[in-house]
């Protein structure tokens, strides 16, 4: 009697994780807590965003590791995550009281002013690769309005789950944007039009920048013109292709000479440079230095 129960226990266990793995692919939108997540991850805890957006709600505290930066929260917070980042969730005592929520665009956007949102500094932002908002809103009103309201309806009329969803994703993307400037926001709005091409190019140049330098390349991915592709994203970032690719090329550049063991010379075949001497050419035009010269700055000044 003792194994059929702890079998039984064990089977529930195991479709409860089945359900929570099918909600993100059915609806294209799922809340669980961390345990949850990481539980159906079979306990690893690192994970790629892919096409999801990701809304992490730390009440308390967590360490979060997005893209090799360790990020550091005390709640209460709300973390945006955009598409193509990969993460690690580092131990938590209250996973059970930290919440993930991840959904598709396709099941959020239903309006000109949802597109704004999603293609706003919250998920693209080029400082970091996170936005971390504190909230006002207290523990008791998340968990009331957006976590007991939605288990509330999760098996009853799906058209109102998806609903209430809807509005509880909005909720907390106006809770973050309140902590955006006006200017950016500005700006979002004046260049809707071109923001969704403009997004790909960055969702693209995020998993391809180490092996494409090119601003045609990406070009021909959106099947645009280089010409067009500058138009745009001078229009919406006041940056052209190339100067991004740059920038996205530096950043991690200094990461990897702040943070990795790896020599320059492996940093120079990690990031597809012809050699170490062109590397090093690039970084000395950019910073005025030398790869060696920042690496030495950096743990001079303690790896910050």
């Amino acid at each position: 009697m003792q194994q059929l129960f702890i079998n039984t226990t064990l089977t529930l266990y195991f479709m409860e994780i089945y359900e929570l793995s099918k909600q993100l692919k059915i609806n294209g939108f799922s809340i669980n807590t961390l345990k949850k997540v990481i539980d159906r991850n079979n306990g690893n805890r690192a994970f790629n965003t892919l096409d999801y957006y990701c809304i992490y709600i730390v009440f308390n505290y967590a360490t979060i590791i997005v893209e090799g930066e360790e990020y550091e929260i005390i709640g209460p917070h709300i973390v945006f995550i955009g598409p193509s980042k990969s993460i690690v969730y580092q131990k938590n005592p209250e996973e059970d009281n930290t919440y993930v929520i991840a959904f598709s665009a396709s099941f959020y956007e239903r309006s000109a002013k949802d597109s704004m949102f999603l293609n706003s500094e919250l998920f693209y932002n080029f400082n970091q690769d996170v936005f971390i908002s504190p909230t006002k809103a207290t523990q008791y009103d998340i968990k009331r309005f957006a976590i007991d309201r939605l288990a509330l309806y999760e098996h009853k009329d799906s058209g109102l789950y998806v609903s209430i969803a809807h509005n509880t994703i909005e909720a907390l993307l106006l809770d973050g944007l309140l902590n955006i400037e006006e200017k950016s926001l500005h700006i979002t709005r004046k260049n809707l039009q071109n923001i969704d091409l403009v997004n790909k190019f960055r969702v693209l140049l995020h998993t391809d920048f180490k092996k494409h330098k090119i601003v045609k390349y990406y070009a021909d991915k959106l099947n645009i013109t280089p010409r067009r592709l500058t138009e745009m994203t001078e229009h919406v970032l006041g940056k052209t292709p190339k100067q991004i690719i740059t920038e996205r090329l530096l950043q991690e550049s200094i990461r990897l000479l702040k943070h990795s063991t790896a020599s320059i010379a492996e940093i120079s075949y990690e990031l597809d440079f012809n050699d170490e001497g062109n590397f090093g050419t690039f970084i000395k035009k950019h910073l005025g230095k030398t790869p060696k010269e920042v690496r030495t700055d950096s743990k001079l000044n303690g790896n910050k």
